[in-house]
């Protein structure tokens, strides 16, 4: 079964954290490009390393091969960035491999990991309480999800 390129990249810039705005600035496109291509089911692989790059992020695992027969190919003059609400920040390869930047960016993972089950789980809640007609619990569910939005 053929792979939707598309959705596989979008996922992995999700789980990133990049901005989707940022990362078609930084790929000299519209954003609205940007999503037309990641609705393809066949984006080339030079753009897909080019948001590898980007995003920090490896696909060879999710491409076999995209990267040609030498494995992951080191662009010695590619910069890192790291998104800062709408901008990007240089970072440079020193603070790259430093085991406190990996550390954020693992705790970074986790905690996203963690806001997406929690989102799930009110959810969930919400259904629960309109299936079994528990208005109370409904009304509570709602105002918490009210005071959460408003203190964010």
């Amino acid at each position: 079964m053929e792979q939707h390129k598309g959705k596989i990249v979008e996922e992995a810039i999700k789980k990133s954290g990049f901005r989707m705005k940022a990362l078609a600035k930084k790929l000299g496109i519209a954003r609205n490009t940007l999503y037309t291509r990641l609705k393809e089911a066949d984006i080339k692989d030079a753009f897909i390393i080019e948001i590898g790059k980007v995003i920090h992020y490896d696909f060879s695992n999710d491409f076999p091969g995209i990267y040609g027969e030498n494995g992951r190919e080191e662009d010695t003059e590619s910069r890192r960035y790291a998104s800062k609400e709408d901008t990007c920040q240089y970072i440079d390869e020193t603070s790259a491999r430093d085991p406190y930047f990996v550390q954020l960016q693992l705790l970074n993972k986790k905690y996203l990991k963690l806001m997406e089950d929690y989102n799930k789980l009110l959810k969930m809640l919400i259904v629960l309480a309109n299936d079994n007609e528990l208005m109370g619990i409904k009304q509570e569910i709602m105002a918490f999800i009210k005071n959460e939005e408003q203190g964010a």
